[in-house]
């Protein structure tokens, strides 16, 4: 009982004679860095299923990379693929209800295959414009697709194809599955 009536009086600090007072929750982020040399990485693993913010750091080296894996649940991801992945094949970010923007802008060496999935959120997805890309959208009845520097193949409600003029001429194609269902789905080239 004694607590209870001590708490009224406690100030945490704050002078009594401002105007105004704001108190913001410290948003704590769980950050997967893997900047720098990474010589004998062959796949990334990553299981951030209980995580709420998370960011992913690929802005290295690695000669030997085959597969990048992540599995995450709610929240926010961002995520930065910028580095050199001369073998790398598949990607995957499989999100539950995860408000996804990726940075994949890498100078790719190969095709590759990459896979983005969410539930209720946006999907951003960042590509590089000198390579081939393909890009194959499911929304759901809410979800649009947003699409800039590509132009839309064949006909489609909810799942739609789109790729640039280099998809058919390039040496290096990307293939992206982008999946969302009650957000939207954006896409811009650099």
């Amino acid at each position: 009982m004694a607590l209870l009536l001590c708490l009224p009086m406690l100030t945490w600090g704050v002078d009594r004679s401002v105007s105004s007072f704001e108190q913001r929750e410290k948003k704590h982020v769980d950050r997967f860095d893997f900047s720098g040399e990474w010589p004998n990485m062959e796949t990334i693993d990553i299981d951030a299923r209980r995580k709420k913010r998370v960011e992913v750091d690929l802005t290295g080296s690695y000669p030997l990379l085959e597969s990048i894996n992540f599995e995450g649940g709610f929240g926010l991801l961002r995520g930065e693929i910028t580095g050199d992945f001369p073998k790398l094949e598949r990607v995957n970010f499989l999100c539950g209800s995860s408000a996804i923007t990726l940075d994949l802008t890498s100078a790719w060496r190969q095709s590759c295959t990459i896979t983005v999935r969410g539930l209720n959120e946006d999907v951003t997805l960042l590509l590089p414009a000198d390579v081939g890309l393909v890009v194959q959208t499911k929304v759901g009845a809410r979800g649009k697709v947003y699409m800039d520097g590509l132009k839309k193949k064949g006909f489609g409600i909810w799942k739609k194809n789109y790729r640039n003029p280099e998809s058919k001429s390039s040496e290096i194609v990307l293939t992206i599955n982008v999946e969302t269902q009650d957000g939207n789905i954006i896409i811009n080239t650099q």
